[in-house]
């Protein structure tokens, strides 16, 4: 009789082990989604911000080519400074905004998994 009891528990631990395995895994691919979130998010600010150096520097070699005024010139490049900063603040900001989504749900996705793996404390 005390046979079939041990199997038991050992089944049950099995299948706690391999649905926490599980949820570790779900757990880490979330992660790699977030990553990779992150990732695509840092490169379009990468790309608005060269884009906007780009258009500066445009606009730059179109105000010396005219030979307009230093003053036009200077505005457009704080204008476009300006812009460039606001885009890289922004892409910074959803990037740590997207971090801290993540970093909350980690710690959530771990407290299921010890809860599924460890026996309730009584």
């Amino acid at each position: 009789m005390a046979e079939p009891v041990k199997e038991a528990e050992v089944n049950k631990a099995d299948a706690e082990l391999s649905s926490a395995e599980a949820m570790l895994e779900m757990i880490l691919m979330k992660e790699d989604e977030i990553k990779q979130r992150i990732q695509r998010a840092e490169n379009e600010g990468q790309r608005l911000v060269e884009e906007a150096k780009l258009d500066a520097a445009h606009k730059k070699r179109d105000a010396i080519a005219e030979d307009v005024g230093g003053d036009l010139r200077e505005k457009e490049m704080a204008r476009a400074q300006a812009e460039a900063d606001k885009v890289t603040a922004e892409i910074a900001a959803q990037a740590d905004e997207i971090r801290i989504k993540g970093r909350e749900r980690f710690n959530d996705a771990i407290g299921v998994v010890i809860e599924g793996v460890l026996p309730p404390l009584e």
